[in-house]
């Protein structure tokens, strides 16, 4: 009887299904799992590639990601490292670096884009935007889902080629080329560790 004051995050789930059928993956998106958290999951959701972000497809990667927030409220940048193999999921999971647009927030995130519906769970410390109906998930945002080696200072260059969003790509190296981006040394050193167990890196 209180499902209609439960915070709604995405766009209605036939809607959501609807996005993926297009894309390559998209039979084995329609065949995953309708779920907020894999059930065999392991470690810290979000953070580790045993427990994924469930998402649908590359197009459910960029919305969920557009909506992420900061723990201060602000949007994410984000660059795609690469894929790797998980204990828990079917399929390779994809491992994406963000940082909030002030540079004060980093993390690698790890989504797994083979379900129908984008999940409505966030990492700790995390927030998702609330879902305005009358301008449903926008489908692109601050990022891209391949690599940028100088990250983000050359991602501006890589949503114009890669996306096609040159005003995106303005406001992006606007703020860069004023910001102080620099990786913390813990932050860094993840990405070290990372490094070995990445299957690809899609330049």
């Amino acid at each position: 009887m209180f499902s209609f004051f439960k915070k709604k995050y995405h766009e209605p789930v036939e809607q959501q299904r609807q996005d993926v059928q297009d894309e390559p993956i998209g039979h084995l998106a329609a065949a995953g799992l309708d779920c907020d958290e894999l059930p065999n999951a392991a470690g810290s959701f979000g953070r580790c590639a045993d427990n994924p972000i469930p998402v649908n497809g590359l197009l459910g990667t960029y919305k969920w990601l557009g909506k992420l927030l900061s723990p201060k409220g602000n949007i994410f940048y984000f660059h795609r490292i690469g894929s790797m193999d998980s204990q828990t999921a079917e399929h390779p999971i994809d491992a994406y670096e963000c940082v909030d647009m002030t540079g004060e927030f980093w993390d690698v995130l790890f989504i797994d884009m083979y379900h129908p519906r984008r999940s409505n769970k966030v990492p700790d410390g995390f927030s998702l935007k609330r879902y305005d109906s009358s301008t449903g998930d926008l489908p692109f945002a601050f990022g891209v889902d391949i690599f940028c080696e100088n990250f983000p200072y050359d991602l501006p260059d890589a949503i114009e080629e890669r996306n096609g969003l040159p005003a995106f790509a303005r406001r992006v190296r606007a703020k860069v080329s004023s910001g102080d981006f620099i990786r913390p040394d813990s932050h860094a050193a993840k990405l070290k560790t990372l490094a070995a167990k990445i299957m690809s890196i899609q330049t």
